[in-house]
């Protein structure tokens, strides 16, 4: 399932499908497209439940890709599954520009975006 919201503040955009590059970079553009049209600043992504992992190599096109689109333009909170959480992605992403960071619980996610 992919869900995608428009919150008080922010964009939430929850992934619960199995992570393929193509549906990576088609929702990141429709994202995109939505913070440009209806000036949303701020993202929370939520990929708890998305199965499988997400390889290195697939972290390092994530983070480009982030930072390739939303750098200077949003500030990204992901949250995903404590133990899969190695902090590579967020490290490409912020190395580009990206303002960007990963988290295992909601709502600390949350309170470092400045929106609940």
């Amino acid at each position: 399932m992919i869900n995608i919201e428009r919150r008080k503040h922010y964009i939430y955009l929850e992934f619960s499908e199995p992570y393929t590059r193509e549906k990576f970079f088609s929702i990141s553009n429709n994202v995109l497209e939505i913070c440009e049209k209806e000036n949303f600043k701020k993202i929370l992504v939520n990929i708890q439940n998305m199965p499988g992992r997400i390889m290195a190599m697939e972290r390092f096109e994530m983070g480009v890709q982030g930072a390739l689109l939303f750098s200077h333009k949003a500030t990204i909170a992901v949250v995903y599954r404590k133990e899969e959480i190695d902090g590579f992605a967020e490290t490409v992403g912020v190395n580009r520009g990206l303002s960007g960071r990963i988290f295992s619980e909601m709502d600390k996610a949350l309170e470092w975006l400045g929106v609940e």
